[in-house]
This record gives structure tokens, C-alpha cells and sequence, in this order.
């Protein structure tokens, strides 16, 4: 009950990001609700898993009535955000609802 700032500890930074622990090991999970939640991925690093938000976000608009809000990712880079969002790899059962969408 004690909300002093030094008291705060911030658990989720990014929208659709939350922190995973798997075998010892800390890992990012990126979700995002349309029908319920959808899996984007699970990456190593949480820029990373904000990114692929982001991706997912740029593919549904347009296909879904809903707005979302991107995620902001400080202390990158616009080239290395380029190359890390070309690279990153989104869940088969999101993309799969993503075609089903689009058809």
C-alpha cells in the first residue's frame, strides 16, 4: 500500500508485451486481442516483441474496427528498427487469422 516512486515497479513497458520466465530464462511474449487473444510470438529480447506488436498492428489495420496503439521504442535506431521489424517472424496462427480476414 505503499505508492512512494521508489516503491513502483514497472511490469509491463510496452502495449502486448509481457515477460516470461521459461526454463530459467527470461523471455517476451507479444499477444494482441481481436476475438480473444492471439499469440504474435515469443522473443528474446522486449524491443523485439514490441516490434512484432507492432507489425501485428500495421497488418490488422485496415481488416479490423479497432484502433491500437503502437508501441514507442526508445534507444533504437530507425535502420535498426527497419531491419529487426523485416526480420521478425509472427506466429502461424496469426498470420493464418490474418489471411482468413483478408478473404
Amino acid at each position: 500500500c505503499d505508492y512512494r516512486y521508489e516503491n513502483i515497479c514497472v511490469i509491463n513497458r510496452y502495449n502486448g508485451v509481457s515477460m516470461i520466465e521459461k526454463n530459467g530464462k527470461k523471455l517476451y511474449r507479444a499477444a494482441i486481442h481481436i476475438n480473444g487473444m492471439y499469440q504474435i510470438g515469443t522473443y528474446e529480447a522486449e524491443n523485439e516483441a514490441a516490434i512484432a506488436y507492432n507489425k501485428a498492428v500495421d497488418m490488422l489495420s485496415g481488416l479490423v474496427n479497432i484502433t491500437y496503439t503502437p508501441n514507442y521504442i526508445e534507444g533504437i535506431s530507425s535502420v535498426e528498427y527497419a531491419s529487426l521489424y523485416h526480420n521478425i517472424i509472427l506466429s502461424k496462427n496469426f498470420r493464418n487469422y490474418v489471411k482468413s480476414v483478408c478473404f
